[in-house]
């Protein structure tokens, strides 16, 4: 699948502020910032590569007056923060044995799923404590 065109006025801006760098710092030390090769700064400086948002935002946390106007706002690198990870949540682990010691009428379901003349095919659902009290107030 084919990339999407850049777009013209992000590459424009962006080259402007890279220009505005090399004023002051050698294309390599952009590129060790930024996280990529010294050609690349020069072709962002050029307008021929747009930067990827993590570009843009490796700018601007190195570089703490770098934004964008872009489409008539001004970005800075609020709008480029990392969302935070969510942190998964960890699987309650259970012995088997003390689950099922545990177990009661009310924590076990057995529904005869298929007869055959030679065989039954039953599904066993297991509740747990924490799940009967959502179960019983349905």
């Amino acid at each position: 699948m084919p990339r999407p065109p850049s777009d013209p006025e992000l590459k424009t801006e962006f080259s402007a502020r890279i220009k505005e760098l090399l004023a002051t710092l050698t294309a390599q030390k952009i590129a060790d910032a930024l996280k990529v090769k010294r050609q690349t700064v020069y072709n962002y400086r050029d307008g021929r590569n747009a930067p990827s948002p993590e570009v843009i935002r490796r700018a601007m946390e190195t570089w703490p007056g770098f934004s964008l106007s872009y489409r008539g706002k001004v970005f800075t690198l609020q709008d480029f923060q990392r969302k935070p990870i969510l942190a998964a949540k960890r699987a309650i682990q259970y012995e088997l044995w003390d689950v099922i010691k545990q177990l009661d009428s009310e924590s076990v379901q057995i529904e005869i799923l298929k007869k055959e003349s030679s065989s039954v095919q039953i599904g066993v659902r297991i509740y747990f404590r924490s799940h009967l009290s959502k179960r019983t107030r349905r």
